[in-house]
Formats: structure tokens, sequence, C-alpha cells
């Protein structure tokens, strides 16, 4: 088997050539013999092929052969294929169609083996995993002091992957009847599993679960939907035969999915009903309790609630982190406590507290308290670095923004050295035929374990190639923050100019969202779905193609044009109805309707401290990157920038939901 292996991997990396070829020629070779390959034509493929001994893209087609075989039953080529391909990032699809082909032909030494030799698989298939495990325990040839291993492995996961609701297949059933066996489920077991559909208002899916509890079982089930019916009155009369050692896990359930829930309505409530059941409820552990009084009590804070900034004090230190003290912070800014806000700051750990954000708020919180010196002192060492919270200190103290690009240092060996890596060779390629999605797999799959001379030379090439989102997270890499004219590309120039003179909106706001929601990566694709270069959902663009008459329809979003038009639109109206570039930049991102309500909380009279208590991080992060990106981008249009304060401080005007038009003059300070 190794002997054809050999022959099969040096044939396919030797394949003889019959004719030297432009590049342009070996293209569309290239793309004639994946087409050949689709259309099942091997000797089409096979001639093309032996023409491309040289061209990049050459291991693809070897790969997607050795799938396409795969596919047909017959997995000869495929080891010969990875071995000979393992720096290619294709080959991981092929491994995976190998794993869940051998789980299928029950080949369990195989599958271990490639689990063994790639990791990941097992974090990507965690059934196939566990089969292969458990296969492996009861296999006769496996070694005796190995088969506990695997039986005690695959059990736990099985158990695991019960309790939290996983689906399994008919794969896991010979498993699945060896767990029940060895006496599985336990009661805890099934009461896990019950919480996790119950909290999603699952019920349904209990029904075959609950068959198996006691009476009294039953009538803690029966109580629970009571719960998440009227959490307030149910919660009030918790049963007694909760309150014993044996009903902890599904009291612990119950508590947790019932304090949450009455959280959402009234955190006032949620936190008096935990603090009595956290007195009659003493079998369930103390921290248990801490965990949810952390959970109501940040929600509290983050509606802005001053009461929350006692009971996230009262937490006990080890419940204490990042996220309470922050909000401690923020609370006392908006209430301008400064005492507190000092004290607070001052409790953090010292990596923490060196943070931008706190290090200003603690000068200004200074500055409140006629400490002009140590305030001044602090905004100056601020003053000399680039972002929101530097560009803030800067003006307070008078100070010029500093704002200058360094240049990347790198030797041209290097660079060409990168180039010339068959792995680049191939990104080049991808990106010359469109393929973005490969080129980027390939690029990261390349420079993964590289050091950061290396990023350096690669953010020269990809600037040199003019591919803008890869120079910004490359410059990254390279830790090359200084790099401006490199990370911060005024790209689309004739596009964004035009839509600001349209819609009223500075090119450097325009820019700013741009650098933010993509990155300027046209093709870009978020989780939720948001397309193109200003990350437009498909409703919000059909909702602004209709108001501008662009017709009917999802809209091309990856249309640089076309996005940037559809996006420029929707931020000015949002800054028309706000009136604000923060307050529109945050609507931007978390929706206009949460702008009201936050503003209907909190009044932006103070608006660096509105900014800091928005309650979600990434709408926070993205406000304050936003603004501090339209400095940037003010001095790349070799502009004098603008005061980043009047920017915050801009005429802010919103409509409240009840309709009334509430306008008032942001105070300038």
């Amino acid at each position: 088997m190794r002997i054809i292996v050999f022959m099969i991997t040096v044939l396919l990396l030797a394949t003889p050539a019959l004719q030297a070829a432009t590049i342009e020629q070996q293209r569309d070779w290239f793309q004639q013999a994946r087409s050949a390959l689709d259309n099942h034509n091997l000797k089409q493929f096979n001639r093309l092929k032996d023409k491309l001994e040289d061209y990049p893209l050459t291991p693809y087609l070897d790969i997607w052969r050795a799938s396409r075989v795969l596919k047909q039953g017959d997995d000869r080529l495929v080891e010969a294929t990875l071995m000979a391909y393992a720096d290619v990032p294709e080959t991981i699809n092929l491994r995976r169609s190998w794993l869940k082909y051998l789980a299928k032909k029950k080949r369990w030494e195989a599958a271990q083996a490639l689990i063994e030799k790639s990791p990941k698989l097992a974090s990507r298939f965690p059934e196939i995993a566990m089969v292969t495990s458990w296969n492996m325990s009861i296999d006769v040839d496996t070694a005796a002091d190995k088969k506990a291993t695997y039986a005690n492995n695959a059990i736990r996961q099985f158990s695991e992957r019960w309790k939290q609701g996983k689906a399994t297949t008919s794969l896991s059933k010979s498993l699945h009847r060896a767990w029940v066996k060895q006496g599985h489920p336990t009661d805890i077991e099934r009461w896990y599993r019950i919480g996790t559909f119950a909290e999603k208002g699952k019920w349904k899916k209990t029904r075959v679960l609950a068959r198996s509890l006691s009476k009294q079982q039953k009538e803690w089930l029966k109580y629970w939907k009571a719960i998440q019916k009227s959490p307030e009155k149910a919660l009030k009369a918790w049963p007694e035969s909760l309150s014993e050692l044996d009903g902890v896990v599904p009291a612990a359930l119950m508590l947790d999915d019932g304090i949450k829930r009455l959280s959402r309505i009234d955190q006032v409530k949620a936190w008096a009903a935990l603090q009595q059941l956290k007195v009659s409820q003493q079998q369930i552990a103390p921290e248990f309790f801490a965990k949810l009084e952390r959970a109501v009590a940040l929600r509290a804070a983050r509606q802005h609630k001053q009461l929350a900034s006692e009971w996230l004090a009262q937490l006990p230190l080890s419940s204490q982190n990042e996220d309470t003290r922050g909000w401690q912070v923020r609370l006392a800014v908006i209430d301008k406590d400064w005492s507190k806000t000092l004290s607070v700051i001052s409790s953090m750990p010292a990596e923490e507290r060196r943070q931008d954000r706190w290090i200003y708020w603690q000068a200004r919180a200074l500055e409140a308290g006629g400490h002009d010196v140590s305030a001044n002192y602090q905004f100056a060492k601020l003053a000399a670095g680039r972002g929101y919270y530097n560009f803030l200190s800067a003006e307070r103290i008078g100070k010029p923004f500093q704002i200058e690009s360094s240049d990347i240092v790198v030797s041209d060996e290097l660079i060409a050295k990168v180039e010339n890596m068959l792995a680049i060779r191939r990104v080049s390629e991808w990106l010359f035929l469109n393929k973005r999605s490969k080129a980027i797999r390939e690029w990261h799959f390349a420079l993964a374990d590289t050091d950061q001379l290396h990023w350096k030379a690669a953010t020269v090439l990809a600037s040199r190639w003019g591919w803008h989102d890869q120079v910004i997270r490359a410059a990254f890499k390279a830790d090359e923050m200084g790099a401006l004219l490199d990370r911060f590309p005024l790209s689309y120039e004739k596009i964004v100019m035009k839509e600001a003179k349209k819609t009223g909106l500075k090119p450097a706001a325009i820019w700013s969202v741009i650098r933010q929601e993509s990155a300027f990566n046209q093709h870009a694709v978020s989780y939720v779905g948001a397309k193109g270069l200003m990350q437009l959902m498909p409703a919000t663009a059909r909702q602004v193609a209709r108001k501008l008459k662009m017709g009917k329809g999802t809209p091309r979003l990856f249309s640089a044009a076309t996005n940037i038009r559809l996006g420029s639109t929707y931020l000015a109206g949002i800054k028309e109805r706000f009136g604000n570039l923060a307050l529109a930049a945050a609507g931007y991102n978390a929706g206009p309707h949460r702008v009201s309500t936050w503003l209907e909380r909190v009044p932006f009279d103070s608006p660096e401290a509105w900014v800091e208590a928005i309650p979600f991080n990434e709408t926070r992060n993205y406000v304050k990157q936003v603004m501090a990106f339209v400095t940037v981008y003010e001095w790349r249009q070799h502009q004098k920038p603008s005061s980043m304060h009047a920017r915050l401080h801009e005429r802010v005007q919103e409509v409240s939901f009840n309709q009334t038009i509430l306008v008032h003059d942001a105070v300038l300070e």
C-alpha cells in the first residue's frame, strides 16, 4: 500500500510538461480542465492537466479529481493527494470528505488515524469522532490499554452531547445502546437535557423525557412551565420539595431560567426574588447565586439604572470582572460621580487600569475634582497616541493631533521571497481569476505561522496588488499600526465623493464607515447576512433602493457603486434624524430604534459619557472607531482634521416614540 501511495505521489508531483505556455494559456487550460472534470470528461481533463506542470493552481485539479473519485466510492487517490499537497488549504475539504466516507464505510482504524493527524476534525465532526472512539474500543486489534481510554472518551462525549440536546444519527446507534446499558441517562443527565429544551420553550421535546420522571419530578416540570408563564408569581411560590438535596439540579436550572426571564421584565423584582431564594435555597452553591446576581446587575447596568452600581459593588470579589468594574465606572460617569469614578478605576488590576479608556476617565474625574495638574499629565500621556481617547485628550489640553504615517521597512529580497512562495503565487492567480475567498484562504494558510517580518513583506505585497482589506489585516499582524497611508486607503474615491455631494455627508464619514464595516472588502458577507463595502442587510438595501427609485428586487450589493450609494443614503438618513454623526454611527450599527431608546434613558448633554454608556460592546467600539477614523481620513485628504469634540457635540435632534420633537443644543464644556 505504501509503495502505491508513493508512486501516486510521484505521478502527482512529476507530470511531464508537454509544451511551454504563457500564463494566459495556462489560465485558460486550467479553467477548461475544471470544466472537463465537472463534465466527467477525464480524457480531456488529463490532456489539459498534462500541460500545466508549472501552473501554480494545478494542485487544485488533483485535489478536485480525488474528491470526485471519492464521491464515486474510491478513496485510493485521497491519501496520496493529501500527502502531496498538505500545504494547500483545499485539502481541508478533501480531508473532511474522506472522514465522512470512512465513517460511512465503517473503516474506524483509518478514521481514527485521520483524526489523530488532524485533531480539528474532531470538533468539526463530533459525532463521527466519538463513534470512531467507541468502535476502536471494541476492535479486537486495539491494544488493551487503549480500549478503556477510547470507551471512556466515547461514553463521556455522548453524555455531554445528549445533555446539550444535540441530535444524533443512526451512526451513533450502537454507542447509544452501550450508553444505556451503562445506566444512562441518569436523572441529572435527563434534567440537563430537559433544561436545554425548556429554556428555549421547546416543551414538546421534553414529553418523552418526562415519562421517565417520578411523580414529584413531573410536578416540578409543571412548576417550570408556570415560571415561564409568570416568573414573578411562580418564584414567590417556590415548592419546598425543590429545597431537598435531590432537587439541586432542577432547582438550579429553574432558578437560572426564571430569574433571567424576570430580569428582562423588571431587574428590581428579579434582584429581590434572588435575594429571598438565596437565603432559603442554601443547598445550592453560593457561586451559582453570585453568577446570577452578576447577570441581573449587568442587565440593569446596560439599561442605565443607577441602582445597578450598588448591586455590582456588592458582588463577591470572585465574581468581579472587567465587565462589572467597567459598568460601575460608566454608571458613575453618567451620574457625574467623579469620586466613585476614581475609586473604581483605582481598584482595577494594573493592566486593566492602563487601558486608554480608563486613563481618560480617570483624568476627567481628576479634572472635575480640581486636580488639573494630575489630569493634564494623564491627558498628555494619551495625547501622544492616535485614536478616539487620544484625540479627545489632545483637544482637552490644546495639543495637535499626532497623525503621521510611518513607512514599512522591509527588504526587497524578503518581499521577493514572499512573493515567490508557491502558496503566494496561488494567491495571485486566484485574485486574477476573481476568486477572492480562495485567495484569502491561501493567504492566511501560507502566512499563519510566519513572524512579523514576513507579515511586513506581505503588507507591502498586498498593497502593491491593491488588496486593501488584506493590507489592513496584514499591517495589524505586522504591528505596523503607524502605516496610515496603507491602513486607510482612499479607495473608490470618485464614488465616495459623488455620494458625499448627494447626501451631504463628509467623504471622511463615508470612508470611515466602509473602513469599519468591511475594511474595503467589496465582497464581505457577515454572519447575519450583511453584504458589501458598507455591510447592508438585503431588506434595508431594498427599502433604501425603493426610496431612491432604483427599481424592485434586491440591489447588487457587491457592486461598489450600488453599495456605497445605498449605504451613504441610509447613513445620511439616520444622521438627519438625530443630527449627530456619533448617534448616526450608533444607529447604523445597532438600529435607529435602539438609539432612540438609549436617548430616552441617558440625555446627550455629555456626549462622551453617552458614547461610553452604549450598552452593546460592539456598538460602543464601532462609534469610537468611526469618530476616530473621520479624523484620520480628513488628514488623508490633506485637510486639517476637524475637532472631534465639536463633532461629538453637534446639534442633536431626536423624535421620540410618541412623535414629540425633542430638540436641544449640546452643551459645550
